[in-house]
């Protein structure tokens, strides 16, 4: 995605575009998939399910207040809280996916394993907390000045400081183990090898940190995570919904998991239409999309339109999104979800 960018200069929009179309939206199709298509998750989670819905409402909620105060600045708030629970939201899955992987291999998990829960958070957020305070858009977006004070070089030195010392530690603390004739836990350091070094370099690097149009940041973050919870989404799907392909004990979840390609088909068509949707209403320039109409651009008073409720609405899709996954996922509470994922002993 990167050289795709900057070495043969493929627009921003069409790379976004594609990630939409072909990731991100099939990733929140894949959570529907084993929740809400899921008639026995219905009967046993129909609280979380519906409860879960109010996510849609709070944008409008929040638009709703700004107008009543005749000030940007809740819509502001909004906005920028939900890009920073959407990075969150990548990191938590990633923390989710390196406790799948200390318990496959019989490690002590999550906040048991000291080094590793440590190492794994300050790599995720140290990195993303320096590009916040380099990068232009994003220092504008959490309201900091324009140019750097003085004060914020050191925290910078600091923060980059911390993360070479963490590095160098846990390889250390590896080579040490290794050479006491331990067995190291390879699948989940390669793991740790596919995404801290991406975080580095789209976080850290001097030119990708601070020049790149701030959109594809999401792209270059989410992407691969987008891959590895199709992974074990489908993993899921295939040991729960696999001998039910007609439907009769799970309903709908069975049948968009006959095969990958049903699977990530209705995760497309799933996708174009409330992502069209969205576009529509938002007036948003997107291949193939109708660009600012007379509904984007119906007038919600002196400050906002149509276009700015759309974006508050359509917010709900990725909170309901993220708010199940902190639900559905929990391997140290749930024994038919350690069943289904095939992590029981």
């Amino acid at each position: 995605m990167i050289y795709l960018n900057i070495g043969l200069g493929v627009s921003t929009m069409i790379l976004w575009w594609i990630w939409i179309v072909s990731f991100d939206g099939p990733h929140i199709f894949a959570t529907i998939s084993r929740t809400y298509l899921d008639r026995q998750e219905w009967q046993s989670r129909r609280p979380l399910l519906l409860g879960s819905l109010l996510w849609f409402v709070l944008g409008p909620i929040v638009l709703t207040l700004s107008m009543a105060s005749s000030s940007k600045v809740p819509f502001f708030i909004f906005l920028t809280l939900a890009q920073l629970w959407a990075y969150w939201h990548v990191v938590r899955q990633h923390y989710g996916f390196m406790v799948l992987y200390q318990k496959k291999n019989g490690e002590s998990a999550g906040k048991e394993n000291f080094v590793d829960y440590w190492f794994f958070y300050i790599m995720m957020l140290a990195p993303f907390l320096s590009f916040i305070m380099r990068h232009p858009d994003a220092r504008s977006q959490v309201s900091l000045s324009v140019y750097p004070a003085a004060a914020e070089a050191l925290v910078l030195k600091g923060i980059h400081s911390i993360i070479f010392v963490v590095i160098t530690l846990y390889t250390g603390k590896q080579i040490l183990d290794l050479g006491a004739g331990k067995q190291l836990n390879l699948p989940k350091n390669l793991f740790f090898l596919a995404c801290m070094p991406l975080h580095l370099v789209i976080f850290l690097h001097p030119y990708i940190s601070t020049q790149i149009d701030i959109r594809l940041f999401t792209v270059f973050v989410t992407v691969y995570h987008n891959v590895q919870y199709h992974g074990i989404v489908w993993f899921y799907n295939r040991n729960r919904y696999g001998r039910d392909s007609s439907g009769q004990s799970f309903g709908l979840a069975s049948k968009v998991s006959r095969n990958f390609l049903t699977y990530y088909l209705a995760g497309i068509l799933f996708t174009l239409v409330y992502r069209y949707a969205d576009w529509t209403f938002i007036g948003a320039m997107v291949p193939f999309g109708v660009g600012p109409n007379v509904v984007s651009e119906f007038s919600l008073g002196s400050l906002f339109s149509v276009s700015d409720l759309a974006i508050g609405f359509w917010w709900g899709f990725a909170f309901n999104h993220y708010y199940l996954d902190q639900k559905i996922w929990r391997v140290s509470k749930d024994r038919r979800l350690n069943r289904d994922l095939k992590l029981e002993s």
